[in-house]
């Protein structure tokens, strides 16, 4: 309870604050946008007059006033008047403007028409110069166009006052801020340099809350974009606020006084050597805006009520459901591919024609002539004899031209076949519509579970990122006492290695060896291999084991194509705690174990996962010493000789290397030589050793 009365007090404080604060916005904002010009004209006041009406709300009238108050300041009453007819016309129209589902679109709009009518009609009761509507133009774009940025900088107003807007919460206020600049341009009260005062306290204010990127950036702005031109004197005030708040930011960690100590020193120094005429003058503004600065709130502790602190348990939960609403996302994706791919599964026309063609026109003895001699005739003839059994249905014989009958000697037999085909084409293509309908079904439940599980994840709120509990920090780790080498070749003639490997910490205790050898070879084998590789990973990090996680993937495989593809898989899962090494093999090669003892070979006789919608995963369970090697090969070592002898179990007996490395380079090396430079084959060789007497 007192947590809750904590918070309702704060929130009321922030309400009264941001109240005052926004009515004071208002007002200041109103008079110096007012009296903001660029090229001689005055969109800054409509534009923020447009945006206060848009909104509404506390601070609208308070703005309008400031505006009016701000126009008088010029000493132009036809202006000022012009103005405020403008805003009037607005206040009038406003409630249709907001009705619209682009309300700042046609408040652009509108504001742009009003501004250019308003305007156009004063120029032409005084008969000014006709150069002088191009001028209204301008006026009435920029007028439209900064209504639609000042309206997102006041409703992004709290954010300002927390000093946490983003990036384009930011550029807005920096635009507002520049047409405010322009606006106190050539006030002075004695050594008081207004414009200068607001610089240097926005200044201040980037460098605290974000640095001395930010506020360099937003010191050569403000010092060269409020009188939009290339005099010295702005160049130089650029230079002098851009490079202030660089080196301002960099104190950043200080706190306030040690950005203001920073900001003086950079502002004394830069003055003096550039501006000694106005060193004064510059140095009592600037120490105005620091005493504003200084003086200026801190942004408010954020502060999480009734939220406990994520413990680690909790973190490396989150990060399994959310690795687990990925794989229902990969499921459903894989149920859509496979749809999207059904439907284009239809045969053609020419595809049905070459069936019939096989069944009845295969023991013709006038094959030769209606498929050599007169082949385009024959064709045709065929071709609209489809078309014409595809749009009537039932046809007889009787039916058809004279012409067909004497074109073909089987023509009864033709048409039959004909009918039969398309008969069993349709029954297909119903069952094709069902299936599709059932996989966009599936999807659909897929994606939703996934939601669910995902806002699941959401809920638990877990701060840290997923990196902190990721199996791959266990990975890094186990560099200590895991020596591991990698070699790779891609088929002679092709650029892309359709081979992956992967090195995978997906347990405390346990660490796995996967290569993927996509069917084929090049771009689209390399992305069914990294597409399983994926699919694995996320599978036995979120805890499936790996025989499950290797079933699991065959089914995505098939659903995601109703065609044929493929993928081998190669699973070596090691136990870090004990010498137990078990080998998965869906369709793989032979593995190898090379020791004092001798070379083993281990394989097994499993199909690669994608072909059938259930596969039989041979699990081979060994003993892994320190003082042995495991080398693990796509099929493209062992076929780089096609002798029907085992080259790869022969090079390692007599073969002695320092480390995996070394080995495994050596083994590419001895595919390449043998054969010939001209590669068959990608492959890709992993070499593992325990180096446990390197740990630590």
């Amino acid at each position: 309870m007192a947590d809750w009365a904590t918070l309702k007090i704060e929130q009321s404080v922030r309400k009264q604050r941001v109240s005052f604060q926004t009515l004071a916005l208002s007002l200041f904002l109103g008079v110096v946008l007012a009296r903001g010009a660029v090229l001689n004209i005055y969109p800054f006041g409509l534009a923020l007059g447009a945006a206060l009406i848009l909104k509404g709300g506390k601070g609208a009238a308070l703005g309008l006033l400031g505006i009016i108050a701000g126009t008088l300041t010029l000493h132009d009453l036809p202006l000022a008047l012009e103005i405020t007819i403008v805003l009037v016309l607005l206040s009038l129209l406003a409630p249709l403007i907001r009705r619209g589902r682009h309300a700042p679109v046609f408040q652009s709009l509108t504001v742009t028409a009003l501004t250019c009518l308003v305007f156009a009609l004063a120029l032409l009761r005084n008969g000014a110069d006709p150069t002088a509507f191009f001028s209204v133009g301008v006026q009435g774009v920029l007028a439209g166009g900064f209504s639609i940025i000042y309206g997102y900088a006041l409703n992004q107003e709290e954010a300002l006052w927390r000093g946490e807007f983003n990036r384009e919460q930011g550029m807005a206020w920096l635009l507002l801020l520049i047409g405010a600049i322009s606006g106190l341009q050539g006030l002075k009260i004695a050594a008081i340099d207004f414009p200068v005062v607001v610089l240097s306290f926005f200044v201040l204010f980037a460098a605290g809350r974000f640095g001395a990127g930010t506020a360099s950036g937003v010191g050569a702005l403000l010092g060269f974009l409020p009188e939009l031109n290339f005099h010295v004197q702005n160049l130089m005030d650029a230079g002098i606020f851009g490079l202030a708040g660089f080196c301002t930011g960099a104190f950043q960690r200080f706190g306030k006084l040690g950005i203001g100590l920073a900001f003086s020193a950079v502002t004394l120094s830069l003055t003096v050597f550039l501006r000694q005429e106005a060193v004064y003058s510059q140095l009592v503004s600037s120490g105005l805006g620091l005493l504003l600065f200084l003086l200026w709130p801190e942004a408010a502790p954020r502060k999480d009520f009734l939220k406990p602190k994520p413990i680690p348990e909790v973190e490396a939960t989150v990060s399994k459901v959310k690795v687990l609403a990925d794989i229902f996302d990969q499921i459903a994706l894989s149920y859509q591919a496979a749809e999207a791919e059904t439907t284009t599964l239809r045969p053609e026309i020419p595809e049905l024609m070459n069936v019939l063609v096989e069944r009845v026109c295969q023991n013709c003895p006038t094959i030769a002539t209606c498929w050599e001699r007169e082949f385009y005739k024959t064709y045709r003839y065929l071709f609209d004899l489809f078309s014409l059994v595809e749009t009537h249905g039932k046809v007889r014989v009787q039916d058809l031209p004279v012409e067909w009958k004497r074109q073909c000697g089987r023509l009864k037999e033709m048409l039959l076949g004909i009918q039969f085909i398309m008969e069993q084409e349709k029954n297909q293509e119903a069952w094709r519509r069902r299936l599709a309908a059932n996989q966009e079904a599936i999807a659909r439940q897929f994606q939703s579970v996934s939601h669910v599980i995902g806002n699941l994840a959401k809920e638990l709120n877990a701060r840290h990122n997923r990196q902190d509990v990721k199996p791959s920090n266990l990975a890094r780790r186990r560099r200590h006492f895991l020596d591991v080498g990698v070699g790779s070749f891609s088929k002679s003639g092709s650029g892309i290695n359709g081979d992956n490997y992967a090195s995978l910490a997906f347990s405390p205790s346990r660490h796995a060896f996967v290569i993927c050898d996509g069917m084929g070879v090049g771009q689209n084998a390399a992305k069914m291999s990294a597409m399983a590789l994926t699919l694995l990973e996320q599978l036995m990090n979120t805890g499936f084991d790996p025989v499950e996680a290797v079933q699991a993937l065959n089914s995505m495989l098939v659903l995601r194509s109703p065609e044929e593809s493929f993928v081998t898989v190669d699973l070596a899962i090691l136990a870090l705690e004990t010498d137990e090494l078990t080998f998965i093999k869906a369709g793989a090669v032979a593995s190898y174990i090379a020791g004092p003892e001798g070379i083993e070979a281990f394989s097994a006789g499993g199909l690669p996962a994608g072909i059938l919608d259930q596969i039989e995963v041979p699990v081979l369970e060994t003993v892994f010493k320190p003082s042995q090697v495991l080398v693990m090969v796509s099929d493209g070592i062992p076929d780089a000789v096609r002798d029907g002898g085992d080259w790869l179990k022969d090079f390692l007996e007599r073969e002695q290397a320092a480390g995996s490395q070394e080995l495994a380079d050596k083994i590419v090396q001895e595919v390449r030589r043998l054969s010939g430079g001209e590669i068959q084959d990608d492959g890709v060789v992993l070499v593992v050793r325990k180096n446990f007497w390197n740990e630590g």
